[in-house]
This record gives structure tokens, C-alpha cells and sequence, in this order.
């Protein structure tokens, strides 16, 4: 799995996306308060009808508008259609510039990278620009924070909207690493306003990925962030504020971990054990016995402005814990995230970025050859440096991460739908759950043999694993991808350190056959590969320890293996089947099931189409770079 980096690409609408009409204060604009919008646009509230409905030019037209598309789902919008709302960044209402800055987010979030693109295309980053730096100059006095709540509201939907971009675009951060931009985002991350500081750092975590001219201009502030992450607080958004910090930090030294100073590798990892430690399903658990007969209105097909973005409303305790757990549930993913990337060892990670761009290194030689030995297949765990080993187990992450890694049950997600779905509390629970799963790849990659509870405790893990991927998690991509990766991680440790005796000795081919059927049957091609590595794997464990028992084993992994080979079409998935055929079938002990498959004249017939495929990927290679 290596390094966890977010995808810049669409991402999933929550409740806390969308923004939360601000309170306004004396002598600002309120006529939109007596506007009616439905909670959920029907059928008839068309995206076309919305954008005529914003042509019309009232205040209350606009933002009724504005509203309507921040709820609207899986939009494409054209060109046209975002030349439209870009404008209104500048509108003379405030409440019209959150509007229009919140609906360019959601369609960000909905229309992923070309969607970010194409608003950068046409020069969102100038207005956007302007409005955050002139709400901030009207916001801060050196380092007085001005209590104005709708210039507030008006500087963090400019940061999310600067956020979204930079999670969609690797153009947009061209422009968030500017050194103004920067500026304003690290005095919001410095301030004592939560509702301020959190979107900023949130910000700045995807900023400084793998970001070089941000990274450098947060050095100085680690002292500052240091501080925040040893503040004692309960508090969910304190909870994700210093999680988020932990992050940057992570990020600012590169995930690089064993190279900073002790006391800052302690005080980075206790911060995201802690978080972690708030067990979720408890408090699900205590909500749905304290709460289960209050069942909140959902039968109201439209309701008022004022009592959608009511900010009293999150102040009612029965809606703040809600609010909480959805807080808190971020901020587990972010710390699983910030985990997964600490115990990754950043020169195996080089290594695995040089494999990926492979293709860009290989010669025409190899080409012709179809030579694909640039292609890594990642069966040996890194070392991770005794420091991060010490940290992560002194804070018990092994146990925290395998905790996470559980599923919620599901008839308690069903009682409490009518309480929880709104903040999308399920669809976080279940990222939650594999951003565990990718944790736990790079645990046990990384961590010592004795201290992951031994080869015993690997094959349980092992069967346990096996079992849910087959029978309940086959029907949900992103699960399975990180699922198997998890698995393929737990073989090839087994292997590596000649473990998995009883495991071989208790499964069948039907065993077998089931992961080849799931395979076989999936569209993804990293679950694909990720299941060709595990039947490799569990090959080389029965070669440690054949018998006329496990002898089939071996046939079947290898047969699957070698079918896969001549019906992948992608020349690098292509390379992984017959790479993990050639690691399945290459003891002595092989030889029987080689002969059988006939092995050798089949990858002889393959060998004209294979070299077809190479030279027409490096064809089509070379006419891109043109």
C-alpha cells in the first residue's frame, strides 16, 4: 500500500459541506430568511431550472438558487453553467458571496478533477483570492480576531472552496502554496476561533502533501503546533484540531518519522493514539439508548431557510453529539491516515513511486524483451526505525487500528438512520473501517514479527480476513481493495517469515477458489492484483510445507494465475499474474502442477500477444509525450 495519499478526485457531500446559514448581526442583509427551500431537491428542481431561477438577479432568487445546487448530487456543470456562479464571489451581499462559494465546493466535490480544472480554467482563483484576502484583512487586526459572524462564515467558505480545489487539482495548489494565501491560512490554523481554525488546517493538510514550498513555510510553526497537540481537552473539535495538527507535522517532515526529534515522535503518535482511543460504537451505543424515542422530524418536505442553517440548533445537545461523533469520526480517519504514512518507510516508498512510473524508465530493449523486472511485487516488509516501532507500540496502535478495522453492527446503524444519516454518519463509519485496513497493511509490514502477536496470530487474522472478503465485503470496491491489501500483507509476512503451517494444513481449494472467483469477477484492478500477490504467497508457504495434502494447492493457485495472464488486458496487471506465477510455481516441488498446466508451452504461445501489448503501450507512451 506504501504512503496513504488522497485522491485527488471526487469526494463524498456530508451534512457539514454545506454551508450553515450564519447568524446575521445587526444591519447586515436578511432578506433570504424568509426564503423556502427544500431540503432535498425533487425531480422537478432541475439543475437547468436552478441556474434560470440565478439569472433572475434578486438576492433572494440568487441565493434560493445557490442553496438548491449545494444540494444537488452527481451534477456536471458546464463551463457556461460555472461562469455563472464564479461571479457572485463578488456580489455585493455577503450572504450571496457564502452562497455561491459553498454551491462552487459541492460541485468541486461532485465533479472531481475536471470539474476543479475547469474552474481554474476560467480564473476562479482570482475572485477567490480576493474575497479571502479582503474578508481577512477585515476579520484580523495583527492578531485581534473581530467578532463578525457573516464575514466569518464568508472567510471559511473561501477556505474550503480552496480546500476542495486543492483536493481535486495539483493546479490548485500552485495557488494555495502562494505565500499570501499561506499566510492567511496559517493565522486561521493560529487563532483561537475552532470554526476558524479547523477548515485552515484542514487546508493546510492537503496542501502540504508531498508540497515542498508550503512545507517550507510551516517549518517555523512547529513549535505552535507542538504546543496545540499537548493542551489537555475532550472537546470533539480540540479532538480534530490536534489531530489535524499531527498530520501537518507528519507531512512537514516528509513522513519521515525516525528523523525528527524523540519527544516530537512521542507527542505526535500519543496525539492520534488518543484520538483513536474514543471508542465510536460506544457512544452509537449510549446515543441509541438515550435517544431511540425522540425521532427527529423527517417528513417535511420543505422547510425554511432559517431553520436549515439555524446555528441554535447545533447548540441543542441532542444535535451536537451527532455533530460530534461525525467530528470525531474525521478525525480517526485522519489520524489511521497520518499512521499508515509514519509507518511507511519513505525509501521503500521511492521505491514503489519508481516502480509505478516504470514504464516511463523501461528501454526499447526492454520493450522488445517484455522485460517488466522494474515492477515491484512488495513481499518483503521495510524496516521501520527502532523509534517509531517503540512509539507505536507503547501507545498500543496495533490493537487501536484492528479495533477500528471492525464494522459496526448493522441493526444499529438501522435504529438509528433517522438520527444519523444526515450527518452521513454510516458513509464515515465505513471510511473509518478502511482507512484501518490500510493501516493495518503497513503495520504488519512494518512491525517486528513477536510484537504482531506471532505467526499464530497472523494466520487467525488471516482466516478472519479471508472470510468477511468473501462472503460480506465482495459488493463494496473501495472495502475489498483495502481488505485484500490487508490480506496480501498478512501472506506475504506469513511467507516471509516461513509461517502459516496450520493455516496451509486446513485449507482446501474450494478455499482457493473462492478468492479466484472474486477475482475473476471484479472490475478493480488493484484488488486483482492484491489477490494474484496473496495466491503467491500462500504457494510459497506450501512449498515449505508439501504434502500429497497441500500439493493441490499449489495447482489450483497456479492454474488461476496462469488464466489470468492471457485475459488481463493492462500490460502492468499483465506483469504482476505472470510475476506471481513464476513466484507460486518456482520450488521443485512445482514441478508435478508445471507439467500438468503445461506450463511451458502455454507461456510460449503467449509470448507474440505479450510482446504486441508492450510495444503498443510504449507506442501509445511516446504519441503522449509528443
Amino acid at each position: 500500500m506504501g504512503k496513504y495519499k488522497n485522491n485527488r478526485g471526487p469526494a463524498k457531500k456530508t451534512i457539514d459541506n454545506v454551508i450553515r446559514r450564519p447568524t446575521m448581526g445587526q444591519g447586515q442583509e436578511a432578506s433570504a430568511g424568509e426564503i423556502s427551500l427544500p431540503l432535498k431537491p425533487s425531480a422537478q428542481t432541475t439543475l437547468p431550472t436552478l441556474l434560470k431561477e440565478l439569472a433572475k438577479g434578486s438576492e433572494d432568487d440568487k441565493i434560493r438558487s445557490l442553496l438548491g445546487i449545494s444540494c444537488l448530487e452527481n451534477v456536471t456543470l458546464d463551463k457556461k453553467g460555472l461562469r455563472s456562479i464564479a461571479p457572485l464571489l463578488n456580489d455585493s451581499s455577503n450572504t450571496v458571496q457564502v452562497a455561491a462559494a459553498n454551491a462552487l465546493r459541492m460541485l468541486a466535490m461532485s465533479g472531481g478533477s475536471k470539474v476543479a480544472n475547469d474552474m481554474i480554467d476560467d480564473d476562479i482563483m482570482t475572485p477567490l483570492e480576493t474575497v479571502m484576502y479582503a474578508t481577512y484583512g477585515a476579520l484580523f487586526s495583527g492578531k485581534t480576531l473581530l467578532d463578525d459572524k457573516i464575514i466569518k462564515e464568508r472567510l471559511v467558505s473561501c477556505i474550503k472552496l480552496l480546500w476542495t480545489l486543492s483536493e481535486n487539482s495539483e493546479r490548485a495548489l500552485q495557488f494555495a502554496s502562494k505565500p499570501r494565501t499561506m499566510n492567511v491560512l496559517i493565522s486561521c490554523a493560529e487563532c483561537i476561533d475552532d470554526y476558524l481554525a479547523l477548515p485552515a488546517v484542514q487546508c493546510l493538510q492537503t496542501i502540504t502533501e508531498d508540497n515542498t514550498e508550503a512545507i517550507q513555510q510551516l517549518t517555523s510553526r512547529q513549535k505552535y503546533m507542538l504546543d496545540v497537540l499537548a493542551l489537555e481537552s475532550t472537546a470533539a473539535e480540540k479532538i480534530q484540531l490536534q489531530t489535524l495538527f499531527a498530520s501537518v507535522i507528519v507531512n512537514v517532515h516528509n513522513c519521515t518519522m525516525s528523523r525528527v526529534l524523540p519527544a516530537t515522535l512521542i507527542t505526535v503518535v500519543g496525539t492520534l493514539a488518543k484520538c483513536l482511543k474514543i471508542n465510536i460504537l460506544s457512544q452509537l451505543e449510549a446515543f441509541d439508548e438515550n435517544n431511540t424515542k425522540k425521532c427527529p422530524a423527517t417528513d417535511k418536505e420543505e422547510m425554511d431557510i432559517d431553520e436549515v442553517f439555524n446555528e441554535s440548533k447545533e447548540n441543542d445537545p441532542f444535535v451536537k453529539e451527532i455533530l460530534d461523533m461525525g467530528l470525531l469520526i474525521d478525525a480517526q480517519v485522519c489520524a489511521l491516515e497520518t499512521l499508515a504514512n509514519i509507518c511507511t518507510n519513505n525509501d521503500d516508498d521511492e521505491e514503489m513511486n519508481t516502480s509505478e512510473s516504470s514504464e516511463d524508465a523501461f528501454s526499447e530493449s526492454e520493450i522488445e524483451d517484455g522485460l517488466c523486472s522494474n515492477i515491484q511485487s512488495l513481499t518483503l516488509p521495510p524496516t521501520l526505525s527502532s523509534e517509531v516501532v517503540s512509539s507505536i507500540l507503547q501507545n498500543g496502535i496495533l490493537a487501536l487500528t484492528m479495533e477500528k478495522a471492525q464494522p459496526v453492527p448493522e441493526e444499529l446503524l438501522s435504529r438509528l438512520a433517522a438520527f444519523i444519516e444526515e450527518e452521513d454518519i454510516p458513509n464515515r463509519l465505513k471510511k473509518l473501517q478502511n482507512r484501518a485496513l490500510l493501516c493495518l497493511h503497513n503495520l504488519i509490514r512494518g512491525l517486528p514479527l513477536e510484537e504482531l502477536g506471532g505467526a499464530q496470530q497472523l494466520q487467525e487474522t488471516w482466516r478472519s480476513l479471508a472470510v468477511k472478503i468473501v462472503t460480506e465485503w465482495d459488493s463494496d470496491a473501495e472495502l475489498l481493495e483495502a481488505a485484500t491489501s490487508s490480506l496480501r500483507a498478512l501472506s506475504s509476512r506469513l511467507a516471509e517469515e516461513k509461517g502459516g503451517s496450520s493455516l496451509i494444513q486446513e485449507m482446501s481449494t474450494g478455499d482457493l477458489e473462492k478468492l479466484c472467483k472474486l477475482a475473476e469477477g471484479c472490475q478493480d484492478a488493484s484488488v486483482r492484483i492484491n489477490i494474484y500477490r496473496v495466491l503467491s504467497s500462500i504457494s510459497a508457504i506450501v512449498s515449505l510445507n508439501f504434502s500429497e495434502k497441500t500439493a493441490p494447492l499449489i495447482l489450483t493457485a497456479g492454474k488461476f494465475l496462469l488464466e489470468q495472464s492471457t485475459k488481463e488486458t493492462e500490460i502492468v496487471v499483465i506483469a504482476e499474474a505472470l510475476d506471481a506465477l513464476m513466484d507460486a510455481l518456482s520450488e521443485d516441488c512445482s514441478d508435478a502442477a508445471c507439467a500438468e498446466m503445461k506450463l511451458v508451452a502455454r507461456l510460449r504461445d503467449m509470448v507474440p500477444a505479450l510482446k504486441h501489448k508492450v510495444g503498443t503501450d510504449f507506442l501509445l507512451l511516446i504519441i503522449l509525450r509528443v
